[in-house]
């Protein structure tokens, strides 16, 4: 399964196979697409649906490491710089502990994430020794990466001041685009996140620490399914606060019950018993509530009742109508509005004249007989109609909105609800004055604006005042039956809402319900790969193991999530792996389990950094992990830091194809040196050196063997100069590979090709290798071409030595 897929086309597409009733469906894709459009989908409004996608930015490209460069940091001191060749192939760094090696693989992540695995999760001590102890002044590390199809590097520098905090680096970005605050802005850091091309010794021992969530997180990133966590994370939090409000309505039908239960009035009895019932009937409590107040009540207790249940609106909510009256009148002065009739009524003039100009072609203007109506004119007339209309219909939408605020304010006036009654005793007189000073409204709307200002307050304070001398008569002659009867009917509004909000509830069930069974089907089907790609590194690495790894599976949500290894010893089921392996198998289940995501189809970043793998291995497993290695360098870059010289002799003695050796050492004062290892020119050299000395064999059975190790040497020679160039140039790797395997056809044109760039130019190199290299290089480029014959059959050495020159001389 394709982990780019749109996943929102992926869940429409089961959404239909599975026949999801159509409400449910919809709050599901809602919910994928984010939670505007949930809320409009349980609210029944139409929704967007536009879920998010992937950052369109991200690189397509594949990237390589080209160099890292270390000064003044960790174990290196003097500046010192670890070229790599950018393209597939296997790099061993090896050096003892304590010679600065870890250092460079440290240095790419800091350089790249600006952190380190090393140090997550220490305390502030493993943050103090960062910088070099004998010359840490200057301080930097740098990476550069290299593009297919770009021939400008990217370059990632962070340097620290002498008194700078580790956090505090100065941070240079630059590639082909120019320059940058960060990787961010090139697409580059959700990959990092996602993909992380560095394998640590403390990352793989979290494996054995038991983070599951962690390793569970850090593989489910990179499944594409972050949008399906998100959208039920949107439905648990919309299904929250409906749960409580359901919950509540029944929390208060018992306590409104007890209450009214305890009121000495016919009403509250009748009532109460209602509310005991499980479907209480909310029309007959409805009813009750309606039943006219007792006859007998005098008329002050009736005013009072209609005071304390008199609504005004809040003088924040007149103070932003008057605010709103301002700022249309100033939008309405900004449009003019006899200037706006104007352009109406030019406006019309020039559509009439464009109709008759598309009805009769070119002519003399209609109107005043002399200007001319052609096609120029009628461009320009286009515009300025556009010009009018835009302006004329902003004119109108302001005074609109203008006359809709001024009419907004006048109902709010005419709308104040006074109880005109009287009643002794009741305080009126100044709530009815301010209501009829406010009522003396000015004809301007900016006048109307300050007159609500200043007026609308008073209104509300008098308000106040009444209905607190209301409540508090009616408090002394109150039963308890108001009191309880606003209560109820509160309690009845939630309750009216409740089939609402059950419906809404189950709906969200059933999509939560629904998309976490589908997003468990998708976990397994996408993290297929990735176990399978576990258990095929697993099987190199056990060697004589009799631990067998089942498929590794992703199980749990939330903070229950863990990352499941079966296993089985000596065939028998022995539950989850991390009960039963030693560490040296923990070590190599934590490579098994982190290569795999480094290299996954979809990372942009084709090199892998890994330090020190090689714990607690025996020696069976260091040559699995030098034949995983190995294989993933077919394809990837593969960079290995290691103190162990095992994996590095493992390397050489199963001969697994080109890799470079590259030892480091570390001499006082932290001085730094990188040698290289041997390397496949050398190593065919140098074989080809022990057999022409062997006496033991005739030489005429040696001569051939000889003459095809010195070509093997200048082959790999010139492909080394070839890749140099053109990678320099930006080419993809795919065609520098396809060039170099066309070319190996024949030695001539593989020479040609290192020497000119070009492989059927090989009749220009015996003349080019004579002019520049002379004799030697040319009898030594016909052995290795033709076989060895003549004096070269007598002098072995000799040839060894001659295409060493000539090899010496094509590099």
């Amino acid at each position: 399964m394709n982990h780019t897929e749109p996943l929102v086309e992926l869940i429409f597409d089961r959404l239909a196979a599975d026949r999801v009733p159509d409400d449910t469906a919809e709050v599901v894709l809602a919910a994928l697409s984010g939670e505007a459009d949930l809320d409009a989908a349980l609210a029944g409004a139409p929704t967007a649906l536009e879920p998010q996608r992937p950052a369109a930015d991200e690189p397509r490209e594949r990237i390589w490491l080209s160099s890292v460069t270390v000064a003044g940091f960790r174990g290196v001191g003097p500046e010192r710089t670890l070229a790599i060749e950018p393209g597939p192939g296997l790099t061993v760094v090896v050096g003892r502990n304590g010679s600065g090696k870890s250092s460079f693989a440290e240095a790419v992540e800091l350089a790249l994430t600006g952190d380190s695995a090393r140090w997550a999760d220490r305390n502030s001590v493993w943050r103090t020794g960062w910088r070099n102890l004998h010359d840490g002044d200057p301080c930097r590390v740098a990476v550069e990466l290299r593009a297919d199809g770009v021939a400008t590097p990217t370059r990632v520098v962070r340097s620290w001041s002498s008194r700078a905090e580790l956090g505090a680096a100065e941070v240079t970005v630059t590639s082909a685009r120019g320059t940058h605050k960060d990787l961010a802005e090139l697409g580059l850091a959700r990959p990092l996140e996602l993909y992380r091309p560095f394998l640590t010794a403390a990352e793989l021992g979290r494996l054995a620490a038991g983070t599951q969530s962690q390793l569970f997180d850090a593989l489910f990133a990179i499944l594409g399914l972050d949008a399906i966590t998100d959208a039920d994370r949107r439905l648990m939090a919309a299904a929250r606060p409906v749960d409580a409000a359901i919950k509540e309505v029944r929390t208060q039908r018992a306590a409104s019950a007890a209450t009214l239960g305890r009121v000495d009035d016919d009403r509250a009895r009748r009532a109460a018993t209602l509310l005991t019932a499980s479907r209480p009937d909310l029309t007959a409590l409805a009813a009750i509530l309606d039943e006219p107040d007792d006859p007998t009540a005098d008329a002050t207790v009736l005013l009072c009742r209609r005071l304390a249940a008199m609504v005004l609106p809040d003088v924040d909510q007149v103070v932003a109508l008057a605010g709103q009256l301002r700022d249309a009148v100033v939008a309405a002065r900004r449009h003019d509005g006899g200037r706006s009739r104007a352009s109406l009524r030019s406006a019309e003039l020039l559509r009439l004249a464009i109709e008759h100009h598309d009805d009769r072609g070119d002519g003399p203007c209609p109107v005043c007989a002399t200007g001319q109506l052609d096609g120029d004119w009628r461009t320009r007339a286009a515009a300025s109609l556009d010009e009018l209309r835009d302006r004329t219909l902003a004119a109108q939408a302001a005074a609109s909105r203008l006359n809709a605020v001024v009419q907004r304010a006048h109902h709010l006036i005419d709308d104040l609800d006074v109880p005109d009654a009287d009643a002794p005793d009741v305080p009126l007189a100044g709530l009815r004055d301010a209501v009829a000073a406010l009522r003396l409204a000015p004809g301007g709307p900016e006048e109307l604006a300050e007159h609500l200002t200043a007026r609308y307050p008073a209104v509300v304070a008098a308000a106040e005042d009444v209905r607190s001398y209301a409540r508090a008569l009616l408090r002394q002659r109150d039963t308890g039956w108001q009191a309880a009867a606003a209560d109820l009917r509160g309690w009845l509004v939630a309750a009216g809402r409740l089939p609402e909000r059950e419906r809404t509830l189950a709906r969200l069930k059933a999509a939560r319900s629904w998309l976490k069974t589908t997003a468990t089907e998708l976990r397994n089907q996408r993290v297929a790969p990735f176990a399978e790609h576990s258990q095929r590194i697993w099987a190199q690495l056990r060697q004589e193991s009799n631990v067998e790894l089942g498929a590794m599976a992703l199980e749990g949500t939330n903070t229950r999530r863990r990352v499941v290894f079966p296993v089985s010893v000596d065939g028998t089921d022995n539950g989850t792996a991390l009960g039963v392996m030693s560490q040296g198998e923990m070590q190599s289940l934590g490579l098994a389990t982190f290569l795999p995501r480094g290299c996954a189809p979809e990372s942009p970043f084709r090199f892998i950094v890994v330090d020190d793998p090689v714990q607690s291995m025996d020696p069976s497993k260091v040559d699995g992990l030098a034949r995983v290695l190995a294989e993933l360098a077919e394809q990837r870059q593969v960079v290995v830091f290691t103190h162990d010289t095992r994996l590095p002799e493992a390397v050489e003695r199963l001969n697994l194809g080109r890799a470079r050796i590259v030892e480091v050492t570390r001499a006082e004062r932290s001085v730094v040196t990188l040698r290289p290892g041997s390397d496949p020119v050398t190593r065919h050299l140098d074989d080809a050196h022990a057999l022409a000395r062997n006496e033991e064999i005739a030489a005429e059975v040696r001569g051939p063997v000889v003459a095809e190790l010195c070509r093997s040497a200048i082959e790999a020679a010139c492909h080394r100069i070839v890749w140099r160039r053109r990678v320099a140039r930006g080419l993809p790797h795919d065609d520098i590979e396809a060039a170099i395997a066309d070319a190996s056809r024949r030695l001539t044109t593989t020479v040609a090709l290192a020497l000119f760039d070009d492989a059927d130019r090989g009749g220009d190199v015996l003349g080019h290798l004579s002019r520049r290299h002379g004799s030697r290089a040319v009898a030594a480029y016909k052995a290795c071409r033709e076989g060895v014959h003549g004096a070269y059959l007598a002098d072995l050495p000799g040839l060894v030595a001659d295409a060493r020159h000539l090899a010496a001389a094509l590099s």
